[in-house]
């Protein structure tokens, strides 16, 4: 395996599921030191010695920032940077209607706050 990360620090965001996590286990793969940072508890299946799991709720600023701290701490400087970050689909229903797929202008105006 080519290491052409190695000694790198890489954090993704949203990384416990789906495209997130397979981004995390091959910057992994690759050499690279990885945090992966999502609302629910990593799934240790996902991570390994390079990989470091971190319960954060995004939306939550406080926890992010108590994550970048922690992230800092361990590696000094942060490399790469994946924000992959989804808040899902909370709040894309309005009057009993999904939302998510209508254009833009027939978005609520709320979402836009």
């Amino acid at each position: 395996m080519d290491m052409i990360l190695d000694g790198r620090a890489a954090v993704v965001t949203g990384a416990t599921k789906g495209v997130g996590r397979g981004i995390g286990r091959e910057l992994a793969r690759h050499g690279a030191r990885v945090f992966v940072t999502g609302r629910s508890a990593p799934d240790h299946e996902c991570l390994d010695a390079q990989t470091t799991g971190i319960r954060c709720d995004h939306r939550q600023d406080d926890q992010v920032e108590a994550a970048f701290k922690l992230i800092v701490r361990e590696v000094n400087a942060i490399d790469i940077l994946v924000n992959n970050v989804w808040g899902g689909y909370e709040g894309m229903v309005e009057d009993g209607a999904f939302t998510w797929s209508k254009p833009f202008w027939e978005q609520p105006l709320w979402r836009w706050d």
